[in-house]
């Protein structure tokens, strides 16, 4: 039976940073905080604490203890005239699915289908992506977030409408630098002005993009944040995050959270 392993905490970053430590940028302008900073913002801390299971769960729990004060604050920001007043997205009626998700024979399908037909919605709970029947990755979303799960992909829509992710089997890509060029083409397909901060790749190839832009329907400014890796089953997968840049330092906390519960099989032991 194939296993799925807990990829540690804090964050995405752990599937493609750590434990290699010194990843090499390349591009535009640097990482900053927010949603963007919890997934590339060098939490040193957390390849130490995936190493032993009594670290892992103290990191979980001042994890949730921080989304929880941080649900705090974003529901009496939401509160205020400057959140009132501003346009905000509402990813439930225009999700950003940036990451493709239609098989590379389907020649035919129209270019706005990037979703499989068949999806279904859920809500709370872990949801396994498979792949010729074996799990390949695992996600937990908060049980306030509507869930669409397909074939090749999860995706997920906050209450308020105003934080989207989705993690997804890429399929047609050969290596981590096309996977990143797929997550690119969807990027551009539901966002305008996009500025790209700088491209991470760590040791072992896994490639992280992120930066900023609007929406294209709404003119909504947002952050983004995309990594690509190996799942460890012969199969690459993409990881994304998209955010209303008004509201991403309330949603950081819950980026980690949801990060830390990412689960890939495990890689088998290579043959001498």
């Amino acid at each position: 039976m194939t296993k799925l392993q807990i990829l540690g905490v804090p964050a995405l970053v752990l599937v493609m940073l750590a434990p290699d430590a010194m990843a090499q940028r390349r591009g535009g302008g640097a990482v900053s905080g927010g949603v963007r900073g919890a997934m590339v913002g060098g939490l040193v801390g957390g390849s130490e604490g995936a190493e032993t299971g009594a670290k892992v769960g103290a990191v979980a729990g001042a994890t949730r203890a921080a989304v929880d004060r941080e649900a705090e604050r974003r529901a009496e920001y939401q509160t205020s005239a400057d959140y009132q007043n501003a346009p905000r997205s509402d990813f439930n009626t225009a999700p950003p699915q940036v990451l493709a998700t239609a098989p590379p024979a389907a020649a035919t399908a129209p270019p706005a289908a990037t979703a499989p037909a068949a999806a279904a919605t859920v809500s709370g709970g872990e949801t396994l992506i498979r792949k010729d029947g074996k799990p390949v990755i695992g996600i937990t979303y908060p049980s306030d977030w509507k869930q669409t799960t397909g074939d090749r992909y999860v995706s997920a829509v906050s209450a308020d409408g105003q934080a989207y992710s989705m993690i997804a089997t890429l399929e047609g890509a050969a290596d981590n630098q096309a996977g990143i060029a797929k997550v690119k083409q969807g990027l551009e397909k539901y966002l305008q002005d996009i500025k790209y901060d700088n491209l991470t790749k760590t040791k072992r190839g896994a490639l992280v993009l992120t930066g900023t832009g609007k929406g294209k329907k709404s003119g909504v400014a947002v952050v983004f944040a995309a990594g690509v890796f190996d799942t460890g089953a012969g199969q690459l997968a993409g990881a994304a995050f998209v955010v209303d840049s008004r509201i991403e330092e309330h949603y950081k906390e819950t980026v980690r959270q949801i990060c830390q519960t990412i689960r890939v099989a495990d890689q088998p032991a290579a043959k001498k």
